[in-house]
Parts: structure tokens; C-alpha cells; sequence
């Protein structure tokens, strides 16, 4: 049995500001700073052997502060990095919904369907992240592991863990920065959520949902 920690990473600039990150490398916030420490807090007692990471810097903050209580390795994949967005990085939120509707209506309401303008389809996100974690899995057997990763990546990442393909991704919900989620993988590779979004250990007001 092998158990997977995945945490969203904690608040950074673009969540502050609103616009929309992606693959642009942007740093954590101050609260995202005490977003990180309460989540190192809760994951301390947690026997880690092993923190895996998207390589973006909002992540791998988050990553090394969890790592403060266990001194493991952590290790890059690309695979874990969030949607490639095209021409909506950097964009304002507003913006892209007075520039984009008609996509930024499948972004919000018909996920499965979305294709970023000049950039990933979900089911491109949905392919990579289960390929990572499969394979995270497969190398990791019997111990436990953390990922750190980004919203739609993970939300990707919980659609199929709970054994639902990318066409159900609608059934998802984001929990906010920082929060937690954990499943199982048996000797098959055969996952099963234990639970997802958790954020208790965040204190009230240090709750980002975007």
C-alpha cells in the first residue's frame, strides 16, 4: 500500500492579484508564507519518505517549507506543473472573461471541453498528472509520498484518483491554497481517496479558493 499526499500549493502573487498563472514562475505571498507553515505543521507527524514537486517556485516553496519536518529528497517533474494557459497568462481574471466568453464559459461551467487559447486541453492536463502519479506510485511502493502541485493540475489529479475520467472533471471541487488531499494506491495501482481539500489548519482569512 502506498499513500499519496497532495497539497495545492500555498497563496501566490497571481491568486493575490487575480490573474492567471499557469506556467508563469511566480513567488508566494506573505500569507501564502503562513499558509505553508500550517500546512508543514499539520503534515509533521506524517511518516514522508519522499516529496515530489512541480519545479514552479509557488510550489517548490511550499514543498521545501513541509520538507522542514522531514529532511527527505524532493524531486521535479514537469508533469506536475499547472495547465499551460497560452494567451491567458498573466491575464486579469476580469479580462479574460470579457476577452475569452465563450472559452472562459467552458472554463467555468463545461471543464472538460476547455482548450486554453494557444496552449493545453484539459484532457492534456488530465493524461500528464495520472501518467506522474502512476508512476510516482509504481516507484514508491509502500511508502508514503507527498506531491506538491497546482488547482487544475490537482483537480485533474482528484478526478482520477476517484476513478473518473477527464469528462467528469466537473464533479471536482478545488479546495483552497494549501489544502490537502490523500489517497492510496494498493499493489495493483488501484487508487482510493481517503479525503480531499482539507483545510481546517488554515486559520480563518488564510483561505484563497482562486
Amino acid at each position: 500500500m502506498t499513500k499519496m499526499i497532495l497539497v495545492r500549493h500555498c497563496q501566490a502573487e497571481g491568486n493575490l492579484k487575480r490573474f492567471f498563472q499557469g506556467r508563469i514562475d511566480t513567488d508566494i505571498t506573505e500569507l501564502g508564507a503562513k499558509q505553508t507553515a500550517q500546512t508543514a505543521a499539520l503534515l509533521s507527524n506524517e511518516p514522508i519518505d519522499v516529496i515530489y514537486s512541480s519545479p514552479k517556485l509557488r510550489a517548490m516553496k511550499t514543498a521545501s517549507g513541509i520538507n522542514i519536518y522531514h529532511e527527505v529528497g524532493i524531486i521535479t517533474d514537469e508533469r506536475l506543473v499547472e495547465i499551460n494557459a497560452g494567451e491567458w497568462e498573466g491575464v486579469l481574471l476580469t479580462d479574460i472573461e470579457r476577452l475569452y466568453p465563450v472559452q472562459w464559459g467552458k472554463w467555468k461551467n463545461e471543464p472538460s471541453a476547455f482548450h486554453a487559447p494557444g496552449g493545453e486541453s484539459m484532457r492534456d492536463v488530465y493524461d500528464r498528472v495520472k501518467s506522474a502519479l502512476l508512476d510516482i506510485a509504481s516507484e514508491n511502493r509502500g511508502k508514503t509520498v507527498c506531491v506538491v502541485s497546482h488547482g487544475c493540475a490537482i483537480m485533474n489529479m482528484m478526478c482520477f484518483l476517484h476513478g473518473l475520467g477527464v469528462e467528469d472533471i466537473g464533479k471536482i471541487t478545488l479546495g483552497p491554497n494549501a489544502s490537502v488531499n490523500a489517497a492510496v494506491f494498493d499493489d495493483e495501482l488501484v487508487p482510493k481517496v481517503l479525503f480531499e481539500g482539507y483545510a481546517e489548519h488554515l486559520q480563518e482569512g488564510n483561505r484563497e479558493f482562486f
